[in-house]
């Protein structure tokens, strides 16, 4: 337990703040990708060609966007969880080493 708590402080504010705002920027993707499953759900209803055009032409524009903002905030995340664990390794280590 007291190493757990030693485990916490030792994750600066900051990243962690940095980590929450990464985490709504994808969550903030829920509303439009919702569009794109009704678009691609949809099968029941009568075909218009030239609206089935348009609607593929916005939506694979929106999946194209959505794909480059996801690998970007995937990448950012990655960096910043690796950030986390790192100084919380190096935090443990130092508490070990004034320890002994």
């Amino acid at each position: 337990m007291k190493n757990s708590a030693h485990c916490i402080k030792a994750v600066p504010y900051q990243e962690i703040i940095d980590l929450r705002d990464t985490l709504e920027r994808l969550a903030s993707w829920q509303e439009p990708l919702t569009t794109l499953e009704k678009y691609f759900n949809n099968p029941n209803t009568p075909i218009n060609k030239k609206q089935v055009v348009k609607q593929y032409y916005a939506c694979s524009k929106l999946f194209q966007t959505f794909n480059k903002e996801f690998e970007l905030l995937l990448t950012s995340a990655e960096k910043q969880l690796n950030e986390v664990s790192r100084n919380q390794t190096t935090a443990i280590s130092t508490e070990e080493a004034l320890a002994n």
